[in-house]
């Protein structure tokens, strides 16, 4: 690793407090090498960090740019010193040259990333289940099949990952499943075959007495059953079954007593619109007047939607998080 990636690979383990590993090291590094850091510096010492990631996002059958923003960070000694405004600036200034159309991240505070614009947006559903009460699914036609991390493995998921309702959420390329499910972490895998084909998989892990569902996304319902029959198969091992799924999951009618359960829905991901004339060429118009304020970026301050309706004045933010819930938006992510 570079000296300079060393510094900010520092500087991220000090500031959330994570051990140091040559592992650690190597899914930091792997993450420099499809995004932008930015840092800032007083007295030539490093202080403060942000990392830009590029994505895309599904939205109304195209791909949309979008900005990841994590590992906001600074060293104690230099917190309040404005650096975290300047990075965070610069970050949406340079987003919106570029064409970006959406920014995302996951917050320590709403409040906090509410003055560069960002809104709470997204949900997330999170499920515990006594793991003698989970869908016990049944046998089908097809089989399902434990499997390695493998590029086939990824290009396989991404099939299925692509034919499901995704609007808002990642497009993954290869890239991308390889920093989640290789660097970032080491799951468990399984796919669910039938006549030669792909239609469904499962990313999971153990944790103490809980079988974990990472990502469980399927084509058809004999898929969904065959890949619910191979969790419950793990029922005698484990004391729950621990989901935290997007927004658009309903496991709870599945199960034969919902009362049993644990189920919390929580507020996950803030976003912003970064480029609105960007957004808007793939959007179109809302449905509904909206006068945009946008305090970081001016060129955003536009009337938007029909001409005929009196506007009402709405942040960046506000606009942005009605728009994503208003097209039903989902977030699949774990960043």
């Amino acid at each position: 690793m570079e000296k300079k990636q060393h510094e900010l690979f520092e500087l991220a383990t000090y500031a959330f407090n994570k051990p140091r590993s040559k592992e650690r090291e190597e899914a930091f590094e792997k993450l420099l090498s499809f995004s932008k850091p930015y840092s800032y510096r007083e007295n030539g010492e490093l202080s403060s960090m942000i990392i830009d990631t590029s994505f895309h996002v599904y939205w109304k059958e195209a791909k949309l740019k979008m900005s990841g923003i994590g590992y906001v960070a600074s060293y104690p000694e230099f917190r309040g010193n404005g650096s975290i405004r300047k990075l965070m600036t610069d970050i949406l200034e340079d987003n919106y040259e570029a064409g970006t159309a959406l920014s995302y991240l996951a917050p320590f505070s709403y409040q906090f990333y509410g003055q560069f614009g960002y809104h709470y947006a997204f949900d997330q559903k999170a499920y515990t289940i006594p793991a003698q009460e989970f869908p016990k699914g049944k046998k089908t036609a097809g089989q399902v099949q434990r499997r390695t991390v493998s590029e086939e493995l990824f290009e396989d998921m991404a099939e299925v990952h692509d034919q499901v309702y995704n609007q808002g959420s990642l497009v993954r390329p290869q890239h991308v499943w390889e920093y989640y499910f290789k660097h970032k972490a080491q799951p468990f895998f399984a796919t669910y075959e039938e006549n030669g084909k792909i239609l469904g998989y499962l990313i999971y892990e153990f944790s103490d007495t809980a079988f974990v569902i990472r990502e469980c996304v399927t084509l058809t319902q004999e898929a969904q059953a065959a890949l619910y029959r191979f969790v419950s198969s793990h029922a005698a091992s484990f004391e729950v079954i621990k989901w935290i799924a997007p927004s658009n999951v309903f496991l709870e009618y599945d199960l034969a007593e919902p009362s049993r359960i644990q189920l919390q829905l929580r507020p996950y991901m803030q976003a912003r619109i970064v480029n609105l004339q960007a957004f808007l060429k793939v959007n179109g118009q809302p449905e509904f007047a909206a006068r945009i304020v946008d305090d970081i970026l001016p060129q955003n301050n536009i009337c938007v939607g029909p001409e005929t309706d009196e506007p009402e004045e709405m942040t960046i933010g506000a606009f942005t998080a009605r728009v994503l819930r208003e097209n039903k938006a989902i977030l699949r992510e774990y960043f």
